[in-house]
């Protein structure tokens, strides 16, 4: 017989899971670690500048999700550079959604630059899209099977420019964490409902 006590602490148990695999549990990268990864980006031979870059990033690890925001501009003709991107897109994010990545947002461009303050060269962008990571390891991991990879080529071919930049929600609306919660609460109270 379902009892009320099974339904909720199925919910839990569900729930529980899914914030092992979402949040991680394996916490800040370490000294180690952050050297072992640099020492990796430089066999594959990133330029000084994008590697100290990666250090500082990686040296300042506070444990916690985080988010790459990009701007990108295609190539002319767009169509073919849209190919090569959603080729390259399929492959990364598939990789990234095992390690609790996503796309947290997606949108194509409706104009130039609205407002502009020493950056008039970056403008006429196509898309703007925010990744969300679990960590600063799973970048690390991410980037190690792109760098030089067969689909890492497909998006530089299909890019006129990029810029990319990560960041740390202070203000964060709608997070799985909360959606999942609120889901599962609901299918646990409708369940219970139904069998009272």
């Amino acid at each position: 017989m379902i009892t009320a006590t099974s339904i909720w602490g199925a919910a839990a148990l569900i729930y529980g899971v899914f914030w092992a695999w979402y949040v991680g549990l394996k916490g800040k990268l370490s000294a180690t670690e952050v050297e072992q990864y640099l020492l990796r980006f430089d066999a594959l031979g990133l330029a000084p500048d994008r590697l100290e870059n990666l250090r500082y990033f990686m040296a300042n690890d506070d444990g916690r999700e985080w988010f790459m925001v990009n701007l990108l501009e295609l190539k002319s003709p767009k169509r073919e550079s849209a190919k090569l991107l959603q080729s390259y897109s399929k492959i990364f994010l598939g990789g990234l959604l095992k390690r609790a990545g996503h796309p947290f947002f997606v949108a194509n461009a409706q104009a130039r630059n609205i407002e502009n303050l020493h950056c008039e060269h970056a403008d006429n962008w196509t898309s703007t899209g925010i990744i969300r990571y679990r960590s600063r390891r799973d970048l690390a991991e991410a980037l190690l099977n792109t760098f030089g990879s067969d689909h890492h080529a497909d998006k530089l071919a299909s890019l006129e420019k990029t810029l990319a930049f990560p960041a740390t929600a202070s203000m964060l609306m709608g997070s799985p964490r909360v959606l999942v919660a609120l889901g599962l609460a609901l299918v646990a109270a409708l369940t219970h409902i139904a069998i009272s």
